[in-house]
């Protein structure tokens, strides 16, 4: 077993050294420290091996591969973006064991033996403490602080903070009076400033937190109190723990490593030519808006005439998949101005759109609700899945220049200008129903198309720049807007599926009971005696219906009346039915 340290700030060589000894010694491990970058001349780290930032990836995973490794070292590097900024990431996501990524202090420091961690009770954070309680104890005159911060309210908060810390080390398995671990609690509103304090005034040499494991929305909108603290500059040194990868974590990261090695992966050129195509296709110009024009005259006039063929015609005018797939990919990219040019296309083409449509919709009057209206009027489950494979197969195809052409066949799977039409026309028709159903079917295929068309670009290898923090918080922001929709969505389509199916099973009761009461009346009439006790109807396969019966033994010829349930029977379902007779005595 051995510890693996990484650095990628010369000024923090020593300081990496010292800690690394310091910990490797502690745990009777050994130490191999990397600097990614030229060697220094005057170094006083012993074992320091030097790498390029170009074969780092490389030989990091070799390290891995070849050596059991319990931990990872990480210095926090001074740049926020960039080369060493990815790399860091690339790391931890290599690794299956323990890793701290460091930010040394200012002034200094090879290491200490007085340690903070904070804890609200997280994984990671527990993961810390017992790191560092395992560190210390073969550590003379060293010292282990667990702090938790308590929201100052009332004259009870530190009793009240005490009593959760307890509860937190008691739950996580550290015992009662455990005298290597000082419990401490700190009032205040401001956990970042209170941490801060607490460090800065009780003399420490390591600040060690747990990982993050806050969720995505607060992630999304207020970064992490890691991010935080990593940033600032302070006086001592700062540790994020992060845990060894769950199950879950390698399994995500083996199915990444099989889809990069299974499916080709765009290279660079390809990746220029989809985002010039994407650019320049989506924005608002007068032939984006000719098209649109022309398919909502199009589709308008299809609708009204019920011919799904000039609707067909309509969709293949259609420009709008092009903005939505560069909303996808903007997505992916973290592209915020390609974003804004795909939104502002959606927008101003689906309200000229719909302008047009309720103009055209005038005609609407003397034809009536027809049913290619009425059919996009109640979108449900398979819709959206419709759109999702549509938005997978629209990116995929413009991904590989050589298949743009089934592109025509994604449009029409995916309609997009027919919904718009058909809200327009139930406007000026004042059918409000409809519009609101065909509404919700256009906005679910443009939800879905992103996400659907977001898969397989990812898949594809379109990667957004990491640790750009404006960029990133933006894009977590519009994702996060994006599953919140697509949630949304689901309930209304989910709600018309079991309205179908409930509809359905009705449908079929009531055709059971009529038929029921048919064959009833056929024997009453052929015998003079109610010997029918009960029938069920069951599917044999997909074409055929079987009808059972059970029946009273009595004088009358079978064959005959057979002969004539089935002609009843096939009145009710339009396919093959196959009659059986059970026959029953009385034995009263």
């Amino acid at each position: 077993m051995s510890i693996l340290a990484i650095v990628f700030d010369e000024s923090n060589i020593e300081e990496m050294n010292g800690w690394a000894d310091s910990i490797a010694n502690s745990f009777g491990l050994t130490l191999t420290i990397y600097y990614i970058g030229t060697c220094p001349e005057n170094t006083k780290a012993d074992n320091l091996l030097c790498i390029t930032t170009e074969e780092a990836l490389t030989v990091i995973k070799k390290e891995f591969d070849s050596t059991s490794i319990k931990l990872l070292l990480l210095d926090h590097p001074l740049v926020k973006r960039g080369k060493k900024a990815d790399l860091l990431n690339k790391f931890i996501e290599l690794s299956y064991c323990d890793s701290i990524t460091l930010r040394f202090p200012s002034e200094g420091g090879l290491g200490g033996n007085k340690i903070l961690v904070p804890t609200a009770g997280g994984a990671n954070s527990i993961e810390a403490l017992r790191f560092s309680e395992e560190f210390i104890n073969d550590t003379k005159e060293s010292s282990l602080d667990v702090l938790f911060v308590e929201s100052d309210v009332s004259e009870l908060s530190e009793e009240v903070g005490m009593k959760r810390l307890e509860r937190i080390l008691s739950e996580s398995g550290f015992s009662e009076g455990n005298k290597a671990i000082n419990p401490i609690v700190s009032l205040g509103n401001d956990i970042s400033a209170v941490i801060h304090s607490e460090a800065s005034s009780g003399g420490y040499d390591l600040v060690l937190l747990g990982a993050s494991d806050s969720g995505l929305l607060n992630r999304a909108f207020f970064g992490t109190l890691t991010d935080r603290l990593l940033r600032e500059d302070g006086k001592v040194a700062v540790g994020v723990f992060r845990a060894a990868s769950n199950v879950k974590e390698k399994i995500k990261l083996g199915l990444k490593k099989i889809i990069s090695g299974k499916i080709p992966q765009l290279n660079r050129e390809s990746r220029v030519t989809i985002f010039e195509n994407v650019e320049v296709n989506s924005k608002w110009s007068f032939d984006f808006v000719a098209l649109t024009s022309f398919s909502t005259a199009l589709a308008a006039l299809g609708l009204m005439l019920n011919s799904p063929a000039v609707i067909i015609g309509a969709m293949l005018v259609a420009p709008l998949m092009t903005p939505i797939l560069g909303a996808a990919l903007s997505l992916i990219q973290g592209n915020k101005v390609l974003m804004v040019d795909c939104s502002k296309s959606l927008l101003f083409g689906y309200f000229s759109a719909l302008i047009l449509g309720v103009l055209l919709g005038t005609f609407g009057i003397f034809y009536g609700v027809t049913d290619q209206m009425q059919s996009r009027s109640e979108p449900d489950v398979p819709d959206l899945l419709i759109a999702i494979i549509s938005g997978m197969a629209a990116a995929y195809c413009y991904a590989r220049p050589r298949l743009v052409s089934a592109l025509a066949g994604v449009a029409i799977a995916a309609a997009l200008i027919p919904p718009i039409a058909t809200a327009g026309i139930a406007i000026a028709m004042n059918e409000q129903k409809i519009a609101i159903g065909a509404t919700l079917l256009f906005t679910t295929n443009v939800v879905f198309i992103i996400i659907g068309a977001g898969i397989t670009f990812l898949m594809l290898g379109i990667r957004a720049k990491r640790h750009q923090d404006g960029l990133n918080i933006w894009t977590r922001r519009f994702a996060l807007a994006i599953v919140i929709v697509a949630a949304i969505h689901i309930v209304p389509l989910s709600s018309v599926l079991m309205s179908k199916v409930s509809s359905g099973l009705s449908v079929n009761e009531n055709k059971t009971g009529d038929l029921e009461s048919q064959i009833r009346q056929l024997i009453n009439k052929k015998t003079g005696e109610d010997l029918l006790i009960k029938i069920e109807v069951s599917n044999e396969n997909d074409d055929t219906k079987i009808v059972l019966i059970d029946l009273m033994i009595a004088e009358f010829k079978y064959d005959e009346i057979i002969k004539e349930i089935s002609e009843i029977a096939n009145q009710f379902y339009n396919k093959k039915v196959i009659i059986r007779l059970r026959k029953y005595f009385d034995y009263s």
